[in-house]
Parts: structure tokens; C-alpha cells; sequence
């Protein structure tokens, strides 16, 4: 039954691994064949938006996306960007080259009138949506060796003029020869809410399972005040500090309720119109300590152990964007807990290369 499970298994996986590659090669062949020139609509809450500039008149940008549509935008709450469809220097690894906001202000009126918002004429922006991608990755290796590995990753962001959600959900599985190497879950949700231009508030929930560390229960909630800079239209840099409520559940680990304080730092850096670069890391550390029970083979007896509960994670990422909606991603992620009762779970880092589809 086994030899037949592996089968299957292995046949799936390299079916997949060919119908992947398959779309990769034809994503890539349409990219390389279409228009040698695009522009990106920047507004002024962050959103980017790929199509082309119609028609400017009194003060408007009419700008046209295939996943959009028809759009009208007052140019003080927007700048146009004309971006290479296939960038050189992300093909040559040569230092990227920075847009120049678009300087034909004045196009005379071709006839096409502006859309409005009312009869006054005044423009108002577009309404914000939800926005999320999905991201899946996938690896199976036979023969010396018998290797499968399934990550799942989606997210979805809202933004609006003083408010930012985002949700994360993930699902990591992998099997090396056969023996579980890897299956957990998470789920985290985020509010932001934007106290000044600089300054915010942040709200974050979490949820983890994690059985390769016996974590049967993770929940955590941060309340936290941040500052965030934007260097440039294309760096974007967040730091702050707070206090994060946790609730463990986990095998050898004295349950229950522990406070920690906690510091973060994120950074995207968007290096050209198809490449950008995501870093993301916090700290979580308490005075108080957490207790390790061991329970001895050969005895009744509890070896207890205090352990300093503290914990590190990073995230970095790298999304190339093959279209408006695909995307190429390779991740690396870190993570120490020191309060977990096996140290050889303590550690968890994985690098992931996956295809992601927004929507």
C-alpha cells in the first residue's frame, strides 16, 4: 500500500512539476513578445496600477488597466510612470535605474472627455479594494533520496486613507524519506491604523499549529505604535515596538498566559517595475521564564527545566512579476523559539521558490 501511495505521489508530483514549467516557459515567451513599453499609475495611498495614460485634461488623468478598467484621477493625488516592459538591468544585474515622474503635464484635449464623479466636475479617487495573491510552491525529489515538499501561502491587503488590513494565511507540508519533516499552520491578521502621516497604530492576531515542534496551540495578540518613512517612491521602511499577550498550548511546556514585549522592522524596496524586494523581522522576548517539563524513560520523576522565552523571526522575499497577475517568488524564512521543548525544533528555516497568481 505504501509502494502505491509513493507512486501516485511521485507521478502526481512530476506532472505538476511539468504542466509548471510548461506555464512558466509560455509566461515567459508572452512577456518577451509583448509591448516594449507600459506605464504605472502611482496613487497617492501606495496603490500601483500597470496600464495606459488616455488622456490628460484640466487636471485629471484618465488612465486605462485591463483589470480596472477606465479610471479618472486628479494628477495631485497621482504620477504617471513609464516603465520598461522587460527591464534591462533586471536581466543584467545592473544597478537599477531609477523613474522619472512623467513631465508631459499639458497633452492638448484630443476630444475625449473626462469622466467625473459628479456633475460638478469634481474627481474623486477610486475606491479601494481588497487585494490578494496566492502563492503555491511545490518540490518532489526520488531516487537517492524520496523528498516531497508543499507550501501554500495567500494574502489579502485593504487599504484606505487611514487604514490598512492584511491577512496571511500559510500551510507548510514536507516528507523526507517517508517520515514527516514538516506540517504547520498559521494565520495572522494586521490593522494599521494611521495616527499621523508618519506615525500608526497596529493591531496583529496570530494563530499557529505546528506538529513537528508539538505546538498544539499558539494564539497571539500585539498591540504595538509604529513610525514608517518613505525614502523615495520606491523604499518604504517601518519600525516599532509593543506588547504581545501568548497563549501556548504545546507537549513539555507549562501552559498557559505569558506577556512579551515586542520590536519589528519591515522594508520593501521596489527596484524596478517588475522586481521587488520584501524584508520583514521582529523579536519577541519575556522576563518571565517558561517551564520545560522532561519526563525520564527509565524513572517517574519530571525533569523541569526554566527556559528564557524569547523568540526571532525573519522573513525576506524577492517577487518578480511575470504579468499583472503572475508572479514568480522566492522566500527565505527564519525562525528561533527558544521556549520549545525539543531543541532540535527550536530552529525552523526553509527557503521557498513558488508561483503566486494575484486577484
Amino acid at each position: 500500500m505504501n509502494r502505491v501511495k509513493q507512486y501516485i505521489l511521485r507521478e502526481a508530483g512530476d506532472f505538476i512539476l511539468r504542466l509548471i514549467l510548461r506555464i512558466l516557459l509560455i509566461l515567459s515567451f508572452l512577456g518577451l513578445s509583448a509591448n516594449a513599453q507600459t506605464s504605472q499609475l502611482h496613487l497617492s495611498n501606495g496603490d500601483r496600477i500597470t496600464g495606459d495614460v488616455v488622456q490628460r485634461v484640466d487636471g485629471k488623468i484618465v488612465f486605462n488597466s485591463d483589470f480596472f478598467g477606465q479610471i479618472v484621477v486628479a494628477e495631485v493625488d497621482a504620477a504617471v510612470i513609464n516603465i520598461p516592459e522587460t527591464p534591462v538591468e533586471s536581466l543584467t544585474g545592473l544597478p537599477p535605474i531609477h523613474n522619472k515622474w512623467s513631465s508631459n503635464r499639458s497633452e492638448p484635449s484630443s476630444g475625449i472627455a473626462a469622466h467625473s464623479s459628479d456633475p460638478s466636475g469634481k474627481v474623486s479617487p477610486p475606491e479601494s479594494k481588497w487585494k490578494g495573491k496566492v502563492e503555491f510552491g511545490f518540490l518532489n525529489q526520488s531516487g537517492r533520496s524520496e523528498v516531497l515538499n508543499t507550501s501554500l501561502r495567500t494574502e489579502a491587503e485593504h487599504q484606505s486613507d487611514s487604514d490598512s488590513l492584511r491577512a496571511i494565511g500559510r500551510y507548510l507540508y514536507g516528507e523526507n524519506s517517508n517520515i514527516v519533516a514538516s506540517n504547520r499552520q498559521d494565520v495572522s491578521f494586521r490593522w494599521r491604523h494611521n495616527i499621523s502621516e508618519k506615525l500608526f497604530t497596529q493591531s496583529l492576531t496570530s494563530y499557529t499549529r505546528d506538529q513537528i515542534s508539538k505546538i498544539d496551540l499558539n494564539l497571539e495578540q500585539n498591540a504595538s505604535m509604529g513610525f514608517q518613512r518613505h525614502a523615495d517612491d520606491q523604499q518604504k521602511v517601518t519600525v516599532g515596538a509593543g506588547l504581545t499577550i501568548q497563549y501556548r498550548d504545546a507537549e513539555g511546556v507549562e501552559s498557559g498566559v505569558n506577556y512579551l514585549g515586542e520590536v519589528f522592522q519591515d522594508y520593501t524596496y521596489k527596484i524596478n517595475g517588475r522586481l521587488t524586494l520584501s524584508q520583514a523581522i521582529n523579536a519577541l522576548y519575556s522576563p518571565n521564564r517558561r517551564v520545560r517539563s522532561i519526563t525520564s524513560n527509565t524513572s517517574t520523576s519530571k525533569l523541569t527545566d526554566e527556559a528564557e522565552n524569547y523568540k526571532v523571526r525573519f522573513n525576506g522575499s524577492l517577487q518578480g512579476q511575470m504579468s499583472e497577475r503572475i508572479s514568480l517568488n522566492l522566500r527565505y524564512e527564519y525562525e528561533y523559539d527558544n521556549a520549545i521543548l525539543d531543541k532540535n525544533t527550536r530552529t525552523d528555516q526553509r527557503i521557498t521558490s513558488s508561483l503566486g497568481y494575484a486577484f
